[in-house]
């Protein structure tokens, strides 16, 4: 590798956070707070760009020291190896639509701006599996897309009904979906999609023709995800919405499972998936593995607690007999996940080991809110305070943010062992996480 001071000026480049230790950066003296400003000549948008434009055996980066120093290094690397640099979070594209069912718009006031954020990225939606609208890409945005192809992204179609769509996002300048959907896929984008279903808006004629509209894009349009709408207590500003009924889930999944039977015999796919909570609300049978086909959309909640449950299943052969001593576990859920999970736990004999589990209502957002990863610690702790927890409490991970362990509410996660007294862990919200803390019991 081959270092040179070229130039004094210095233009804006992606502000390096963090160097991980015996990284290549930092051989090469690449150090927290400089600027990363481009890659093989090509200047840098975003983290995107910089893993794009890097991926080469061989590359030349431009470098703005701390000090105002540029420099120029030529880096020899493994193909698709990263330098161990970390850049400071993207600023996020704001969604132009009113959506009534919007979720954001259904926190309560008060808290940090975060939660107020209305996404609609493209960028996020390509790394992280965020949904998008496609009603404020721009015609450099899809060039881009292209280029670097950006695929899979991540679409909410709600209908694919043109004046419904825009009376849905409350936005008369929303583009028809069907014409960037086809743009999209020849262009060789592959795209997953998902309907909110409301009652009495989007449902009936207008679900079926927006399935049969999306399912004419496969392969190109992978999948097609049916979630229910979510509706919290903060609704005072919002028009009332009507809410899933057990009856009106039933007869939505009837509906379901009849055009994915047809879909299977037209293109050798299922391609509709309803969300685990359609069943959970119409008080069904969760499906078994292969109704979910190569699980497209596990992240969205479809298929999400089958396979857990099936995973669990293997993982409980796995566990010891019995330890020494005695230990109480204590765990949280959610409503919907509570029957589920304590049935797996009753599965569990290991001499010596107790478990407790407890249902958390959602106070917070109102008890029609029923998942795990929208609990809030002010309810965990109100819920548990004054109960006898045993030895240890677990906490999925799925219930707190990434970054500073903070719960919905803000509520910091080292918050609940001060409070309740018991040795707090968090496990990662998968059976693999709880698997392995059980393992390691003894």
């Amino acid at each position: 590798m081959k270092i040179a001071e070229v130039k004094t000026m210095r233009p804006k480049g992606l502000l390096i956070v963090n160097v991980e230790p015996g990284s290549i950066a930092e051989e090469v003296g690449i150090e927290k707070e400089d600027e990363l400003l481009t890659v093989n000549g090509k200047f840098l948008r975003d983290v995107i760009d910089y893993k794009f434009y890097s991926t080469e055996e061989v590359i030349t980066v431009e470098l703005a020291k701390q000090d105002g120093e540029i420099w120029e290094i030529e880096i020899e690397k493994e193909f698709d190896e990263g330098l161990g640099i970390e850049f400071s979070p993207m600023k996020i594209r704001q969604c132009p639509n009113e959506c009534e069912f919007c979720f954001v718009d259904q926190m309560p006031d008060g808290y940090r701006k975060s939660l107020y954020i209305r996404d609609e990225d493209y960028r996020f939606s390509f790394m992280f599996g965020n949904y998008i609208t496609l009603t404020n890409l721009s015609r450099k945005d899809k060039e881009r897309i292209y280029e670097q192809k950006l695929s899979p992204l991540y679409i909410s179609v709600h209908t694919t009904d043109v004046e419904l769509r825009k009376d849905l996002l409350k936005n008369e300048h929303a583009p028809p979906i069907l014409p960037q959907i086809s743009e999209l896929t020849a262009q060789g984008i592959r795209l997953h999609t998902q309907i909110v279903l409301t009652p009495q808006l989007n449902d009936g004629d207008y679900l079926e023709r927006s399935v049969r509209d999306l399912a004419k894009f496969y392969p190109g349009v992978m999948s097609l995800a049916i979630v229910p709408v979510g509706l919290t207590k903060h609704r005072e500003n919002l028009p009332s919405l009507p809410t899933f009924t057990p009856e009106y889930a039933r007869k939505t999944i009837l509906a379901i499972e009849a055009w994915r039977e047809e879909l299977k015999r037209e293109i050798d796919y299922p391609f509709l998936f309803p969300a685990d909570e359609m069943f959970i609300i119409g008080e069904l049978p969760l499906p078994s593995l292969d109704y979910y086909a190569d699980f497209p959309q596990l992240e969205n909640g479809v298929g999400m607690v089958t396979a857990f449950l099936s995973e669990m299943e293997m993982f409980i052969g796995q566990f010891p007999d019995k330890i020494e001593g005695k230990k109480t576990v204590s765990l949280i859920t959610g409503a919907s996940f509570y029957p589920y999970l304590k049935k797996i736990l009753d599965q569990i004999q290991i001499d010596g080991v107790t478990f407790q589990l407890f249902q958390i209502q959602n106070d917070f957002l109102g008890h029609s809110v029923t998942m795990t990863g929208l609990i809030a610690g002010g309810d965990i702790l109100a819920q548990l305070k004054d109960r006898d927890l045993g030895d240890v409490l677990l906490i999925p991970s799925v219930a707190l943010n990434e970054f500073n362990q903070l719960f919905l509410d803000e509520t910091p996660f080292e918050n609940l062992e001060k409070v309740l007294g018991v040795e707090t862990i968090l496990v990662e919200s998968t059976a693999k996480g709880l698997a392995e803390f059980i393992e390691n019991l003894g």
